[in-house]
Protein backbone atom coordinates (compact mmCIF):
# COMPACT_ATOMS: atom_id res chain seq x y z
CA UNK A 1 0.00 0.00 0.00
CA UNK A 2 1.45 3.34 -1.03
CA UNK A 3 0.33 6.87 -0.31
CA UNK A 4 2.61 8.88 -2.59
CA UNK A 5 0.66 12.04 -3.50
CA UNK A 6 2.89 12.69 -6.54
CA UNK A 7 1.24 9.97 -8.57
CA UNK A 8 -1.37 10.85 -11.16
CA UNK A 9 -4.73 9.27 -10.42
CA UNK A 10 -5.93 6.69 -12.93
CA UNK A 11 -9.37 7.39 -14.40
CA UNK A 12 -12.21 6.10 -12.24
CA UNK A 13 -13.79 3.11 -13.94
CA UNK A 14 -17.43 3.18 -14.89
CA UNK A 15 -19.25 1.29 -12.17
CA UNK A 16 -20.66 -1.96 -13.52
CA UNK A 17 -23.92 -2.97 -11.88
CA UNK A 18 -23.89 -6.06 -9.69
CA UNK A 19 -25.66 -9.38 -10.10
CA UNK A 20 -29.28 -8.81 -9.01
CA UNK A 21 -30.56 -12.33 -9.49
CA UNK A 22 -30.75 -13.36 -5.84
CA UNK A 23 -33.30 -12.74 -3.07
CA UNK A 24 -31.43 -9.62 -1.93
CA UNK A 25 -32.88 -7.78 -4.95
CA UNK A 26 -36.13 -9.70 -5.53
CA UNK A 27 -39.40 -7.76 -5.57
CA UNK A 28 -40.59 -9.08 -2.22
CA UNK A 29 -41.05 -5.92 -0.20
CA UNK A 30 -39.03 -4.78 2.82
CA UNK A 31 -35.76 -6.73 3.08
CA UNK A 32 -34.39 -7.83 6.44
CA UNK A 33 -30.83 -8.36 7.62
CA UNK A 34 -29.38 -9.54 10.92
CA UNK A 35 -26.65 -7.03 11.76
CA UNK A 36 -23.58 -7.04 14.00
CA UNK A 37 -24.06 -10.39 15.73
CA UNK A 38 -20.37 -11.23 15.26
CA UNK A 39 -19.48 -8.64 17.95
CA UNK A 40 -20.01 -8.71 21.71
CA UNK A 41 -22.81 -6.41 22.95
CA UNK A 42 -23.51 -5.51 19.31
CA UNK A 43 -26.98 -4.10 19.98
CA UNK A 44 -26.05 -1.71 22.80
CA UNK A 45 -23.03 -0.82 24.91
CA UNK A 46 -24.08 -2.60 28.07
CA UNK A 47 -22.34 -3.84 31.20
CA UNK A 48 -25.36 -5.95 32.16
CA UNK A 49 -24.45 -9.45 33.36
CA UNK A 50 -26.85 -10.73 30.68
CA UNK A 51 -25.25 -8.70 27.86
CA UNK A 52 -24.81 -10.35 24.48
CA UNK A 53 -21.58 -12.33 24.16
CA UNK A 54 -20.43 -14.21 21.09
CA UNK A 55 -19.42 -17.77 20.36
CA UNK A 56 -19.16 -19.46 17.00
CA UNK A 57 -21.89 -22.08 17.33
CA UNK A 58 -24.30 -19.39 18.50
CA UNK A 59 -23.43 -17.22 15.47
CA UNK A 60 -24.19 -20.14 13.16
CA UNK A 61 -27.53 -20.77 14.88
CA UNK A 62 -28.50 -17.11 14.62
CA UNK A 63 -27.67 -17.00 10.90
CA UNK A 64 -29.64 -20.18 10.30
CA UNK A 65 -32.62 -18.87 12.29
CA UNK A 66 -32.60 -15.61 10.35
CA UNK A 67 -32.46 -17.56 7.11
CA UNK A 68 -35.35 -19.80 8.16
CA UNK A 69 -37.40 -16.67 8.95
CA UNK A 70 -36.77 -15.39 5.42
CA UNK A 71 -34.13 -12.76 6.19
CA UNK A 72 -32.19 -11.75 3.10
CA UNK A 73 -28.85 -10.77 4.64
CA UNK A 74 -26.35 -11.50 7.43
CA UNK A 75 -24.10 -8.46 7.92
CA UNK A 76 -21.19 -8.28 10.40
CA UNK A 77 -19.52 -5.33 12.09
CA UNK A 78 -15.79 -5.04 11.35
CA UNK A 79 -14.11 -4.36 14.68
CA UNK A 80 -10.52 -4.68 15.87
CA UNK A 81 -10.89 -3.37 19.42
CA UNK A 82 -13.67 -2.35 21.79
CA UNK A 83 -14.74 0.88 23.47
CA UNK A 84 -13.01 0.00 26.77
CA UNK A 85 -14.93 1.34 29.77
CA UNK A 86 -15.86 -1.22 32.44
CA UNK A 87 -16.82 -4.10 30.12
CA UNK A 88 -15.09 -3.21 26.82
CA UNK A 89 -18.20 -3.66 24.63
CA UNK A 90 -17.46 -4.70 21.04
CA UNK A 91 -14.09 -5.88 22.33
CA UNK A 92 -14.72 -9.50 21.34
CA UNK A 93 -15.36 -9.96 17.63
CA UNK A 94 -14.94 -12.38 14.75
CA UNK A 95 -12.96 -11.19 11.70
CA UNK A 96 -15.47 -10.75 8.93
CA UNK A 97 -14.02 -12.43 5.82
CA UNK A 98 -13.31 -15.72 7.61
CA UNK A 99 -16.60 -15.31 9.52
CA UNK A 100 -18.46 -14.88 6.21
CA UNK A 101 -16.84 -18.03 4.81
CA UNK A 102 -17.99 -20.05 7.81
CA UNK A 103 -21.50 -18.62 7.82
CA UNK A 104 -21.76 -19.17 4.05
CA UNK A 105 -20.85 -22.83 4.46
CA UNK A 106 -23.51 -23.18 7.20
CA UNK A 107 -26.42 -21.65 5.26
CA UNK A 108 -28.08 -22.10 1.87
CA UNK A 109 -30.07 -19.00 0.90
CA UNK A 110 -29.18 -15.86 2.87
CA UNK A 111 -26.71 -13.34 1.41
CA UNK A 112 -23.60 -13.27 3.62
CA UNK A 113 -21.59 -10.05 3.76
CA UNK A 114 -18.03 -9.39 4.79
CA UNK A 115 -17.39 -5.90 6.15
CA UNK A 116 -14.05 -4.34 5.25
CA UNK A 117 -12.19 -1.18 6.23
CA UNK A 118 -10.38 -0.19 3.06
CA UNK A 119 -7.35 1.06 5.03
CA UNK A 120 -6.77 -2.29 6.74
CA UNK A 121 -6.49 -4.66 3.76
CA UNK A 122 -5.09 -4.62 0.24
CA UNK A 123 -7.80 -4.43 -2.44
CA UNK A 124 -6.10 -7.36 -4.17
CA UNK A 125 -6.52 -9.48 -1.03
CA UNK A 126 -10.07 -8.23 -0.43
CA UNK A 127 -11.18 -9.06 -3.99
CA UNK A 128 -9.78 -12.58 -3.71
CA UNK A 129 -11.23 -13.22 -0.25
CA UNK A 130 -14.72 -12.08 -1.20
CA UNK A 131 -14.56 -14.14 -4.40
CA UNK A 132 -13.66 -17.18 -2.31
CA UNK A 133 -16.70 -16.57 -0.06
CA UNK A 134 -18.83 -16.22 -3.20
CA UNK A 135 -17.72 -19.68 -4.35
CA UNK A 136 -18.21 -21.22 -0.90
CA UNK A 137 -21.75 -19.81 -0.79
CA UNK A 138 -22.68 -20.63 -4.38
CA UNK A 139 -23.08 -16.97 -5.28
CA UNK A 140 -24.42 -15.42 -2.03
CA UNK A 141 -21.55 -13.15 -0.97
CA UNK A 142 -21.65 -9.37 -0.57
CA UNK A 143 -19.08 -6.77 0.45
CA UNK A 144 -19.81 -3.98 2.93
CA UNK A 145 -17.07 -1.34 2.59
CA UNK A 146 -16.11 1.27 5.16
CA UNK A 147 -13.77 4.26 4.73
CA UNK A 148 -12.50 4.25 8.29
CA UNK A 149 -13.34 4.11 11.96
CA UNK A 150 -11.63 5.60 14.97
CA UNK A 151 -7.96 6.56 15.00
CA UNK A 152 -6.94 4.30 17.89
CA UNK A 153 -8.15 1.29 15.96
CA UNK A 154 -6.58 2.26 12.62
CA UNK A 155 -3.21 2.95 14.27
CA UNK A 156 -2.96 -0.80 14.84
CA UNK A 157 -2.37 -1.18 11.10
CA UNK A 158 0.35 1.43 10.79
CA UNK A 159 -1.49 3.30 8.04
CA UNK A 160 -0.90 6.94 7.32
CA UNK A 161 -3.55 9.19 8.84
CA UNK A 162 -5.89 10.68 6.25
CA UNK A 163 -8.46 13.43 6.57
CA UNK A 164 -12.13 12.55 6.21
CA UNK A 165 -12.50 13.38 2.51
CA UNK A 166 -9.11 11.84 1.68
CA UNK A 167 -10.31 8.54 3.12
CA UNK A 168 -13.09 8.51 0.53
CA UNK A 169 -10.60 9.33 -2.23
CA UNK A 170 -8.62 6.32 -1.04
CA UNK A 171 -11.75 4.16 -0.91
CA UNK A 172 -12.66 5.10 -4.49
CA UNK A 173 -9.26 3.93 -5.70
CA UNK A 174 -9.59 0.79 -3.57
CA UNK A 175 -12.98 0.01 -5.13
CA UNK A 176 -11.65 0.69 -8.64
CA UNK A 177 -9.05 -2.03 -8.10
CA UNK A 178 -11.55 -4.50 -6.57
CA UNK A 179 -14.07 -4.00 -9.39
CA UNK A 180 -11.44 -4.40 -12.10
CA UNK A 181 -10.09 -7.60 -10.53
CA UNK A 182 -13.61 -9.02 -10.34
CA UNK A 183 -14.60 -8.05 -13.87
CA UNK A 184 -11.58 -7.83 -16.18
CA UNK A 185 -9.88 -10.91 -17.63
CA UNK A 186 -6.61 -9.14 -18.42
CA UNK A 187 -4.04 -8.27 -15.79
CA UNK A 188 -4.86 -5.04 -13.95
CA UNK A 189 -2.39 -2.15 -13.84
CA UNK A 190 -3.45 0.74 -11.66
CA UNK A 191 -1.65 3.90 -10.57
CA UNK A 192 -3.51 6.32 -8.34
CA UNK A 193 -2.80 8.98 -5.78
CA UNK A 194 -2.70 6.36 -3.03
CA UNK A 195 -2.59 2.91 -4.62
CA UNK A 196 -0.47 1.17 -7.19
CA UNK A 197 -1.08 -2.32 -8.58
CA UNK A 198 1.25 -3.91 -11.16
CA UNK A 199 -0.08 -6.86 -13.15
CA UNK A 200 -2.95 -7.48 -10.74
CA UNK A 201 -4.43 -10.92 -11.38
CA UNK A 202 -7.43 -12.82 -10.09
CA UNK A 203 -8.86 -16.15 -11.13
CA UNK A 204 -11.41 -17.54 -10.71
CA UNK A 205 -13.86 -14.69 -11.00
CA UNK A 206 -16.83 -14.45 -8.60
CA UNK A 207 -19.80 -16.74 -9.14
CA UNK A 208 -22.07 -13.69 -9.31
CA UNK A 209 -21.77 -12.02 -12.69
CA UNK A 210 -20.52 -9.46 -13.38
CA UNK A 211 -19.76 -8.98 -9.66
CA UNK A 212 -21.19 -9.39 -6.14
CA UNK A 213 -23.21 -6.59 -4.51
CA UNK A 214 -21.45 -3.83 -2.57
CA UNK A 215 -22.95 -2.10 0.46
CA UNK A 216 -21.77 1.14 2.06
CA UNK A 217 -22.80 3.02 5.18
CA UNK A 218 -21.73 6.64 4.82
CA UNK A 219 -23.46 9.55 6.46
CA UNK A 220 -21.50 12.63 5.34
CA UNK A 221 -22.04 14.44 2.00
CA UNK A 222 -18.71 13.07 0.76
CA UNK A 223 -19.68 9.60 1.90
CA UNK A 224 -23.02 9.83 0.10
CA UNK A 225 -21.16 10.81 -3.05
CA UNK A 226 -19.06 7.66 -2.81
CA UNK A 227 -22.11 5.46 -2.15
CA UNK A 228 -24.01 6.96 -5.08
CA UNK A 229 -21.11 6.23 -7.46
CA UNK A 230 -19.98 2.81 -6.23
CA UNK A 231 -22.47 1.04 -3.97
CA UNK A 232 -25.51 -1.06 -4.84
CA UNK A 233 -26.96 -0.69 -1.35
CA UNK A 234 -26.49 2.53 0.62
CA UNK A 235 -27.22 2.91 4.32
CA UNK A 236 -28.77 6.17 5.49
CA UNK A 237 -29.05 7.30 9.10
CA UNK A 238 -32.23 8.69 10.67
CA UNK A 239 -34.14 8.46 13.93
CA UNK A 240 -37.65 8.82 12.49
CA UNK A 241 -39.66 8.08 9.36
CA UNK A 242 -39.75 11.62 7.99
CA UNK A 243 -35.97 11.96 8.21
CA UNK A 244 -35.59 8.54 6.57
CA UNK A 245 -37.79 9.63 3.68
CA UNK A 246 -35.72 12.76 3.12
CA UNK A 247 -32.39 10.91 3.30
CA UNK A 248 -33.58 8.20 0.89
CA UNK A 249 -34.79 10.80 -1.60
CA UNK A 250 -31.53 12.73 -1.35
CA UNK A 251 -29.19 9.80 -1.97
CA UNK A 252 -31.34 8.40 -4.80
CA UNK A 253 -31.22 11.78 -6.54
CA UNK A 254 -27.44 11.77 -6.19
CA UNK A 255 -27.24 8.26 -7.68
CA UNK A 256 -29.49 9.39 -10.55
CA UNK A 257 -26.99 12.15 -11.32
CA UNK A 258 -24.40 9.41 -11.95
CA UNK A 259 -26.85 7.41 -14.06
CA UNK A 260 -27.23 4.74 -11.38
CA UNK A 261 -29.96 3.18 -9.26
CA UNK A 262 -29.37 1.90 -5.75
CA UNK A 263 -31.23 0.34 -2.87
CA UNK A 264 -31.51 2.25 0.39
CA UNK A 265 -31.23 0.46 3.74
CA UNK A 266 -31.11 1.57 7.36
CA UNK A 267 -29.82 0.06 10.57
CA UNK A 268 -32.53 -0.30 13.21
CA UNK A 269 -32.65 -1.59 16.79
CA UNK A 270 -35.57 -3.72 17.90
CA UNK A 271 -37.07 -3.61 21.39
CA UNK A 272 -40.22 -5.75 21.28
CA UNK A 273 -42.65 -6.33 24.16
CA UNK A 274 -46.33 -7.14 24.68
CA UNK A 275 -47.20 -3.44 24.94
CA UNK A 276 -45.60 -0.16 23.94
CA UNK A 277 -45.26 0.80 27.61
CA UNK A 278 -43.41 -2.41 28.46
CA UNK A 279 -41.07 -1.88 25.50
CA UNK A 280 -40.28 1.66 26.69
CA UNK A 281 -39.57 0.28 30.17
CA UNK A 282 -37.10 -2.15 28.60
CA UNK A 283 -35.35 0.75 26.89
CA UNK A 284 -35.02 2.54 30.23
CA UNK A 285 -33.57 -0.60 31.76
CA UNK A 286 -31.04 -0.92 28.95
CA UNK A 287 -30.04 2.74 29.41
CA UNK A 288 -29.56 2.18 33.15
CA UNK A 289 -27.31 -0.83 32.41
CA UNK A 290 -25.14 1.02 29.90
CA UNK A 291 -21.37 1.01 30.23
CA UNK A 292 -21.22 4.80 30.51
CA UNK A 293 -17.45 5.27 29.98
CA UNK A 294 -17.64 3.06 26.88
CA UNK A 295 -20.63 5.02 25.58
CA UNK A 296 -18.71 8.28 26.02
CA UNK A 297 -15.69 6.78 24.26
CA UNK A 298 -17.86 5.65 21.37
CA UNK A 299 -19.27 9.14 20.91
CA UNK A 300 -15.89 10.85 21.24
CA UNK A 301 -13.93 8.43 19.07
CA UNK A 302 -16.43 7.88 16.27
CA UNK A 303 -18.73 10.91 16.16
CA UNK A 304 -16.56 13.93 17.04
CA UNK A 305 -18.49 14.02 20.30
CA UNK A 306 -16.41 16.78 21.86
CA UNK A 307 -17.86 19.25 19.36
CA UNK A 308 -21.51 18.43 20.10
CA UNK A 309 -23.97 20.58 22.04
CA UNK A 310 -24.82 18.95 25.40
CA UNK A 311 -28.43 18.19 24.41
CA UNK A 312 -27.30 16.38 21.25
CA UNK A 313 -24.76 14.40 23.20
CA UNK A 314 -27.33 13.33 25.80
CA UNK A 315 -29.65 12.13 23.04
CA UNK A 316 -26.79 10.12 21.55
CA UNK A 317 -25.95 8.58 24.92
CA UNK A 318 -29.40 7.01 25.06
CA UNK A 319 -29.35 5.78 21.47
CA UNK A 320 -25.84 4.31 21.66
CA UNK A 321 -26.64 2.61 24.95
CA UNK A 322 -29.97 1.05 24.02
CA UNK A 323 -31.36 1.82 20.54
CA UNK A 324 -28.62 2.44 17.96
CA UNK A 325 -29.83 3.29 14.48
CA UNK A 326 -33.53 3.87 14.01
CA UNK A 327 -35.48 2.65 17.09
CA UNK A 328 -38.18 0.05 16.49
CA UNK A 329 -39.66 0.06 19.98
CA UNK A 330 -43.08 -1.23 20.96
CA UNK A 331 -45.60 -4.00 20.52
CA UNK A 332 -45.87 -6.23 17.46
CA UNK A 333 -48.52 -3.93 15.99
CA UNK A 334 -46.46 -0.79 16.61
CA UNK A 335 -43.27 -2.20 15.10
CA UNK A 336 -45.16 -3.62 12.12
CA UNK A 337 -46.78 -0.24 11.48
CA UNK A 338 -43.45 1.58 11.70
CA UNK A 339 -41.73 -0.83 9.30
CA UNK A 340 -44.63 -0.32 6.90
CA UNK A 341 -44.18 3.45 7.16
CA UNK A 342 -40.46 3.09 6.42
CA UNK A 343 -41.28 1.01 3.36
CA UNK A 344 -43.69 3.71 2.16
CA UNK A 345 -40.93 6.27 2.79
CA UNK A 346 -38.64 4.54 0.29
CA UNK A 347 -36.53 2.36 2.56
CA UNK A 348 -35.78 -0.99 0.89
CA UNK A 349 -34.22 -2.89 3.77
CA UNK A 350 -33.46 -2.93 7.50
CA UNK A 351 -30.32 -4.26 9.17
CA UNK A 352 -31.57 -5.22 12.63
CA UNK A 353 -29.87 -5.37 16.03
CA UNK A 354 -31.08 -6.44 19.46
CA UNK A 355 -29.65 -6.08 22.95
CA UNK A 356 -30.36 -9.83 23.25
CA UNK A 357 -29.94 -11.34 19.80
CA UNK A 358 -30.98 -14.87 20.74
CA UNK A 359 -34.39 -14.16 22.29
CA UNK A 360 -34.86 -10.96 20.26
CA UNK A 361 -34.45 -12.60 16.87
CA UNK A 362 -36.68 -15.51 17.87
CA UNK A 363 -39.51 -13.22 18.99
CA UNK A 364 -39.17 -11.06 15.87
CA UNK A 365 -39.23 -14.13 13.61
CA UNK A 366 -42.24 -15.66 15.34
CA UNK A 367 -44.33 -12.54 15.88
CA UNK A 368 -43.33 -9.65 13.61
CA UNK A 369 -42.38 -11.39 10.35
CA UNK A 370 -45.83 -13.02 9.94
CA UNK A 371 -47.48 -9.63 10.52
CA UNK A 372 -45.25 -8.01 7.91
CA UNK A 373 -46.44 -10.68 5.48
CA UNK A 374 -50.11 -10.35 6.43
CA UNK A 375 -49.90 -6.61 5.90
CA UNK A 376 -48.19 -6.90 2.50
CA UNK A 377 -44.99 -5.24 3.74
CA UNK A 378 -43.14 -8.45 2.87
CA UNK A 379 -44.32 -11.11 0.50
Amino acid sequence: MSMNPERVTSPVIETTECDTGGPLFADTGMKLGIFGFNVSTGGGLSKSPTRYEIDWEQNVRLAQRAEAAGFEAAIPFSRWRGFEGESNPWGHSFETYTWAAGIAASTSRITVFATSHSLTVSPVVAAKQLTTVDHISGGRAGLNVVAGWFEKELRMFGVEELEHDERYEYLEEWMDVVYRLWIEDDDVDYTGKFLRVDNGYQQPKPVQFPRPPVMNAAFSPRGHQFAAKYADIAFVSARDVDAARAKAKEIRALADSYGRKLKVWMSASVVLADTDHEAEQLVERYVSEADEPAVQNCIDWTMSGAQMPPEVRQHLVRSVAATPGLPLVGSVATITEKIGALSDAGIDGLALTWVDYVDGLEAFAELVVPELQRNGIRH
